[in-house]
């Protein structure tokens, strides 16, 4: 089966794709606009030239309109001649009329409808009629014409067409379009050039964070760091820190349990290996019952064990909190009704003083499972006949935030000044010789007080109750409802 994992991409190659594809289309873009102004713009110049012309050739001529028709040849071919000399001497500044291909401006004057004389190489009469000015096609190329009357007294009918070759203009625009493209053509492998450049610079941050990320060990998650940081880059660094820190204490955890479990798991199966040696070389029945009841209260005691190690794990993994209402009230009264058995055996008084409702914001099986330790250390320590007390009162701010205060009370043997320090630090037994704990029940519950932002103290003595356990919260009014 193909794996469908899609091909990586270079954002250097495809940003400098991008860029230049998009800068070609507006040069492109850019050519083409500027290529129809240009063509408008000396279409309008040329036409107006032509007027011009036109204009100057229409004043110019009424004198010579008014002359007989032998006069008019005469004088035209007096003018043709001064032409033809001109061309003679080759002057640079007169441009020649002899040669066809030259001639790209002609007029030619008329009356009555009937052409009088043309200039040299002018086509025959063009018959465009009345229109002013336009376009006609002659001899497969298209002339630009201009028509005017010709203020003659003796020809009212008089007119004069000047006319000029679209190559002309053509040509003027082709050379305007050309010069102004070609830098610009010029200018997009230059463009990539500083592209290419520019964009390497900038993603070095990029390629020092591939290269940084690449060289973390496993083994040993440290901070990315990187010469050349980037501000759009600092987010990413700082989330992949907090999950490499992340990831390195779930390491951490991981490798703690396991150290401890196989350090505490190690004596209680030792003993359960024992007893149940004991229990196979036993040949009396009182001998192998009394093995086999230490068998039992091994496994109890090693169940215990795993699932406070369990516990403890996973309250030190807990690092998102996803808070609930609890009625913290009713939570204690169900983890009270939970232990009283226990509480009966031992013939214990247990009760429960404090409102019928309380809510917080809070998760609820760390809640439980905190306040069942407090009590159950209580039952378990506090001997046979002692009283128990389980306190829940609520101390009202006048500022935004609200205190809970949870006692645990009992009036069992004072609790020594050299267990007091230690009684939260993990795996330590106060009374090793009673119980069945692993010495973590006390450290899962300030936890999971601290998960909640809350504390767990051992206050001073009571000349009534001698121990007393105070689980204390503070939360703003709108999270503590009454």
């Amino acid at each position: 089966m193909k794996n469908n994992i899609p091909t990586a991409i270079s954002i250097q190659k495809r940003l400098i794709a991008s860029t230049v594809s998009i800068a070609t289309l507006l040069i492109f873009t850019s050519w083409i606009l500027v290529f129809h102004e240009t063509k408008n713009e000396v279409d309008e110049v040329y036409d107006a030239r032509l007027g011009q012309l036109a204009k100057i050739l229409a004043l110019s001529m009424p004198s010579v309109m008014d002359l007989a028709p032998s006069a008019r040849y005469k004088i035209y071919a007096d003018w043709s001649g001064v032409i033809s000399d001109v061309d003679n001497d080759k002057m640079d500044s007169f441009p020649s009329v002899e040669n066809p291909d030259d001639q790209n401006l002609f007029f030619q004057f008329y009356t009555d409808g009937h052409m009088v004389f043309k200039s040299p190489g002018a086509p025959e009469p063009l018959n465009i009629g009345d229109r002013y000015s336009g376009t006609v096609n002659l001899n497969n190329q298209r002339w630009h014409y201009f028509q005017l009357k010709i203020p003659s007294r003796v020809n009212p009918n008089a007119y004069v067409v000047v006319a000029e070759k679209q190559s002309v203009r053509d040509e003027v625009v082709n050379e305007i379009a050309l010069s102004t493209s070609l830098p610009q053509l010029l200018l997009i492998p230059i463009l990539a050039l500083i592209l290419f450049f520019l964009i390497k610079k900038f993603l070095r941050p990029v390629n020092e964070l591939r290269l940084a990320v690449s060289q973390c060990d496993v083994n040993k998650l440290e901070s990315i760091k990187i010469d050349h940081p980037a501000v759009e880059l600092e987010p990413l660094i700082d989330q992949l820190n907090y999950l490499l820190s992340e990831l390195n204490n779930a390491q951490e955890r991981e490798r703690r349990f396991t150290r401890t479990a196989a350090h505490e798991l190690k004596t209680p199966l030792a003993v359960l290996r024992l007893n149940i040696e004991n229990a196979l070389a036993s040949e009396d029945q009182a001998s192998q019952a009394y093995a086999l009841n230490n068998i039992v209260r091994g496994v109890d005691r090693t169940d215990r064990l795993i699932q406070q190690l369990l516990m403890h794990s996973r309250i030190e993994a807990k690092q998102r909190h996803v808070f609930k209402n609890i009625n913290i009230a009713s939570l204690i009264r169900e983890v009270i009704a939970l232990l009283a058995p226990l509480a009966l055996k031992n013939h214990q008084d247990i009760s429960y003083s404090g409102p019928d409702e309380y809510i917080i914001q809070g998760e609820t099986m760390f809640l439980s499972i905190l306040f069942s330790n407090l009590i159950d250390n209580a039952i378990r320590y506090s001997g046979e006949n002692s009283e128990i007390k389980i306190i829940l009162s609520v101390d009202q701010s006048e500022s935004q935030h609200n205190t809970v205060k949870v006692l645990v009370q009992d009036n069992g043997p004072p609790i020594p000044a050299a267990v007091r320090d230690k009684i939260f630090e993990k795996f330590f037994r106060a009374h090793s010789e009673k119980g069945d704990g692993a010495g973590l029940g006390m450290a899962i519950a300030a936890e999971a007080a601290k998960l909640h932002g809350a504390s767990i103290s051992l206050l001073p003595y009571d000349q009534t109750l001698l121990n007393r356990f105070c689980f204390t919260m503070s939360c703003e009014n709108k999270k503590c409802l009454s």
